[in-house]
């Protein structure tokens, strides 16, 4: 096995639907993450842009955008990779992002093969700690 400091540095791209906010508490962390709202670069702009946008920075995408991303990554097929994020495992309400950022962390501190240096999919799943409630 890799030792920790062979893996990639995951640096993340969050998508539209998530607030800055959660970018600023990843980052005051210590994880490399920007948000497209907190960009007036990014916001507005279609997910094509985005992707190529975060293969440039060498970031991974974060969304809950299946269909669209589907489509930008065929356009883009040299990304970093695009974690997707279901909706109701993930909701954006404060308990929903808090759980989102938790599993972000644990993906960014043990990552699958591939993700942040090849085109990886990766589906984002909450896997809760010791005593907390899933």
């Amino acid at each position: 096995m890799p030792s920790r400091s062979r893996r990639p540095r995951i640096r993340f791209l969050l998508d539209e639907h998530y607030p800055d906010w959660l970018a600023a508490d990843l980052s005051a962390a210590g994880f490399d993450t920007r948000s497209v709202v907190g960009s007036a670069q990014l916001r507005g702009v279609d997910d094509q842009t985005v992707l190529a946008f975060a293969a440039a920075e060498r970031r991974i995408v974060v969304t809950e955008d299946v269909t669209t991303y589907t489509a930008a990554m065929a356009a883009v097929p040299q990304h970093c990779g695009v974690v997707f994020c279901h909706h109701a495992r993930f909701p954006r309400t404060r308990p929903g992002l808090a759980r989102l950022r938790a599993a972000l962390e644990a993906l960014a501190l043990d990552p699958p093969a591939g993700l942040g240096t090849e085109p990886t999919v990766w589906w984002l799943e909450h896997r809760p700690g010791p005593g907390t409630v899933g």
